[in-house]
């Protein structure tokens, strides 16, 4: 994933956010890479002094103060925003452009590989035919997978049952009434979608009411 100016500010606190476009407009000024900004530098200083202003009357005013230390800030944002969209058109995913420019930059994800088998705990249901699962969460994981099937199980995993699910707790439907089955699980990623190799858990054995 190539890496590009954030356009947003909108999670930079109040206090920081002059500092923050104070430094990109210094940053871009005779910047060679930046001949041409839109909007212009001295657009963008000028929602910085307008915002500056208003953000100190906001902190001893009034509500009509704070509501215009808002609508000023939404200014700024908006003007940061479309001199992202220009500094990331004109670097191109250069790096050494992009830091040039003041901006935050976005982070390389960091590969998340196949992840390890988590643990899995297996309950009754509330009603015949439905089992709950608990699958020990990871932070990483784009979804789980639920392999299953009853007693006794096949060999080949490509015979038993699957369900893809997006939460770590949830309750399984529609099986057999009174049959003895088998669980395991495993936290799906890219990776392991792309190679289809997943570490599963140690099998759970649940009888099904």
């Amino acid at each position: 994933m190539k890496q590009k100016a954030l356009i947003s500010s909108a999670d930079i606190v109040d206090n920081a956010l002059t500092n923050y476009a104070q430094n990109i407009v210094s940053n871009m000024t005779t910047n060679p890479f930046y001949v041409d900004p839109k909007p212009t530098l001295a657009s963008i200083q000028g929602l910085i002094t307008l915002y500056s202003a208003a953000l100190l009357k906001s902190l001893d005013g009034n509500k009509a103060d704070t509501a215009n230390k808002n609508a000023t800030r939404a200014h700024l944002e908006d003007g940061l925003s479309s001199l992202g969209n220009y500094v990331n058109l004109t670097a191109a995913n250069d790096l050494v452009q992009l830091e040039s420019s003041g901006f935050h930059i976005s982070k390389v994800p960091t590969p998340v590989g196949i992840l390890e088998a988590p643990i899995l705990q297996m309950t009754f249901g509330n009603n015949p035919g439905e089992v709950g699962y608990d699958i020990s969460s990871d932070p990483k994981a784009s979804d789980y997978v639920i392999l299953y099937t009853t007693l006794p199980a096949p060999v080949n995993d490509a015979d038993w049952h699957s369900k893809l699910v997006s939460s770590s707790k949830g309750i399984l439907t529609q099986l057999d009434h009174k049959k003895d089955y088998i669980f395991k699980a495993a936290a799906t990623s890219p990776e392991a979608n792309k190679r289809n190799v997943y570490n599963f858990s140690n099998p759970v054995e649940q009888y099904v009411s």
